[in-house]
């Protein structure tokens, strides 16, 4: 199961409702999330003058930019991408025998934007 982010729209809906008294879990059913999600936003994202909603989704935009990505791309697997870019190879057909000749999973997009930062 994917993990979907609260919107802006919702954490709006959750400061209002939260400020006029209304109960995490009625909350929770009119979105359609589970209480614990909510639970873990007013907790993360509550200041010091309680939840509002735009402070919020700028906090959680800004821990998604900082979150620690895997490193995928070594000098290994760049060399190994760069070799196969002088072969005239896609970048889908470079991540599909990625996968098969070193078992690294990475997606295409990535080896798109690989090539972007190498023309700068």
């Amino acid at each position: 199961m994917s993990y979907k982010h609260l919107s802006l729209e919702e954490r709006h809906y959750l400061e209002l409702e939260q400020k006029a008294g209304t109960s995490i879990n009625k909350i929770a059913k009119k979105l359609c999330r589970h209480v614990s999600t909510l639970s873990r936003e007013l907790k993360r994202n509550t200041g010091k003058r309680g939840y509002r909603n735009r402070q919020a989704n700028e906090l959680a935009q800004k821990r998604l930019k900082e979150k620690p990505k895997s490193i995928k791309l070594t000098v290994e697997v760049k060399i190994y991408i760069d070799e196969h870019l002088t072969k005239d190879w896609s970048p889908e057909q470079i991540v599909g025998r990625l996968k098969d000749d070193m078992s690294i999973s990475l997606h295409h997009e990535t080896v798109y934007q690989y090539i972007l930062k190498d023309k700068k």
